[in-house]
């Protein structure tokens, strides 16, 4: 019996995983017109439609979801075959997304240790920053976020809790009285981060300051301004913990308070379902979550 065509396939493939021939078409760098084109051919050839195509909603029909995952397993399965049989072959190319806070602070300093022992692996760190506000769907292999709410995703596990605590240069520490509990923390200009702003509020609510107005401070757009405007000594920002640990061990900023007096958030790892080498982005994966448990016996140390 006469297959189907390989690029059919590996069209069909992210076009299934994206619900979008769009997205689909920019992650094979072909039009929106070929991919529809293969669509349509592989149906013909197989006698059965794939997807249900609605006004604005394309879904996977029943026989073409069985279809997706067979076709995925046995595509991941050629891509790890290949790089078994040809590891000399080009390197494999993984991108991260995060905040350039992460970028700079955590993930920059260890990118060299990593490409040491994976020099086949070529790392690219997409900031949020430096994205177009209107690419909804970027292309990326690993996603590091935080948020408030439950996950459910089956493609996305917890990575680490961070501790945020306030930090401050050590003069200007030494310059005020010492800080014994919570409410002292308002003699001080407080430093807030645009896109972070509730986190003196839920600092100030969690440690029973309900009552007492978050002093304003300096506002700034990002956490590296932030960071640097406390090393300067222009107030108290919320550091978080690992990403802010080298400024803790070189001095350059102290925890206020410590432990008693921080709050916690929780970031993510989403792996979305790519096209490419499935064993590299694994990789990746578990260096990400290594650096984690690293950190976090640092920090309760």
């Amino acid at each position: 019996m006469k297959r189907p065509n390989l690029n059919a396939l590996r069209t069909f493939e992210a076009a299934a995983r994206k619900l979008s021939f769009s997205i689909a078409a920019e992650e094979l760098n072909i039009t929106q017109a070929a991919v529809s084109q293969q669509i349509r051919k592989l149906e013909t050839f197989l006698g059965s439609e794939l997807f249900v195509r609605n006004h604005r909603q394309l879904s996977l029909s029943a026989v073409g979801q069985a279809y997706f995952r067979t076709v995925q397993e046995a595509i991941d399965r050629l891509d790890t075959v290949t790089d078994q049989l040809f590891p000399e072959r080009s390197n494999q190319i993984v991108t991260i997304r995060c905040t350039s806070s992460i970028a700079t602070l955590w993930l920059a300093p260890n990118i060299g240790a990593f490409h040491r022992e994976h020099p086949e692996i070529d790392l690219r760190i997409r900031t949020l920053d430096s994205e177009n506000s209107a690419d909804k769907n970027p292309n990326v292999d690993l996603e590091i976020f935080v948020t408030g709410k439950d996950v459910s995703d089956p493609n996305t596990s917890p990575l680490l809790t961070s501790t945020i605590t306030p930090v401050a240069s050590p003069r200007l520490l030494a310059e005020a009285e010492p800080l014994k509990n919570p409410k002292d923390i308002q003699s001080f200009e407080l430093i807030h981060v645009l896109g972070y702003e509730d986190d003196w509020h839920r600092w100030f609510r969690h440690f029973g300051l309900k009552d007492v107005a978050v002093p304003r401070g300096l506002a700034v757009d990002g956490s590296l301004i932030a960071l640097e405007a406390a090393v300067r000594g222009d107030g108290v920002v919320l550091g978080r913990r690992p990403f802010v640990d080298q400024h803790l061990r070189s001095g350059q900023l102290a925890e206020v308070f410590g432990a008693p007096y921080s709050l916690t958030a929780k970031y993510y790892l989403r792996q979305p379902r790519t096209s490419g080498d499935q064993r590299s982005k694994q990789r990746v994966a578990t260096w990400l979550k290594q650096l984690c448990e690293h950190a976090g016996s640092e920090t309760d140390g």
